[in-house]
């Protein structure tokens, strides 16, 4: 499987602050049978460089051939929806036309249909990272609709079709997937232990609610997809 959103990299965020700490996150994703990796550190004011993650995921990729860890990175970033859009460029996945964006947990902001307007008129397709767990978004997950209409994409978290974030967010990212707001399942795991990757609950829950096809699509062939840099063919 392929993972779009994950802070693996080491002392970059609120992620694993320690060498072990992502040696230990890696194997927990292979062990959840993810083979690709896009290293999602967050992207805030004052923005990691792209050369600091490019750094990070060389060092890590050779730590990983030392232990052979099965795992490939592929640069990206979770970007803030302050950032402008200029900057989310530079941080986009594995250097094409697709990013990942981030909205506050505790509101959906009004300028969400603006931003979204802003990146697509640059030529940019934005995913929006984990929506279920946004506070208006749980209240009314139909608000994600505008969006998905002007070109964006949802990107749900595996926990929560886990139930690991709560009854609410399992609700919502189910309710996402069965009106097609929902394009790609990720782990956004932030360690071992602590938000750690959940693909394989993430995958049965979805190929309950949808059937097994469009759960592989969900988390393989709508990720490949995007780090190729490939059209998207849902249009």
């Amino acid at each position: 499987m392929i993972d779009l959103h994950c802070h693996i990299l080491f002392g970059v965020d609120d992620g694993p602050q320690r060498l072990e700490d992502s040696l230990a996150l890696a194997r927990a994703l292979v062990a959840d049978r993810v083979t690709r990796v896009v290293a999602t550190p967050h992207i805030l004011e004052p923005p990691l460089s792209v050369a600091a993650i490019a750094e990070g995921i060389t060092r890590l990729e050779e730590e990983f051939a030392a232990r052979n860890i099965a795992l490939r990175l592929i640069p990206g970033g979770e970007n803030h929806y302050t950032i402008p859009v200029e900057e989310m460029r530079t941080h986009s996945i594995n250097g094409g036309r697709y990013l990942l964006l981030e909205f506050p947990h505790s509101n959906f902001p009004t300028s969400a249909r603006d931003i979204v307007f802003q990146l697509r008129t640059a030529g940019l397709i934005p995913i929006i990272a984990h929506p279920e767990r946004n506070a208006d978004l749980l209240r009314d997950p139909d608000l994600l609709q505008p969006l998905i209409e002007q070109g964006a994409l949802g990107q749900l978290t595996a926990a929560s079709l886990a139930g690991d974030f709560g009854s609410p967010a399992r609700q919502c990212a189910r309710y996402m997937l069965k009106k097609g707001l929902a394009h790609f399942v990720a782990t956004d795991a932030h360690g071992a232990d602590w938000r750690p990757p959940r693909m394989q609950p993430g995958l049965k829950e979805a190929a309950k609610l949808l059937g097994k096809e469009a759960a592989r699509k969900l988390m393989i062939e709508n990720p490949e997809l995007v780090i190729e840099n490939r059209d998207w063919p849902y249009v």
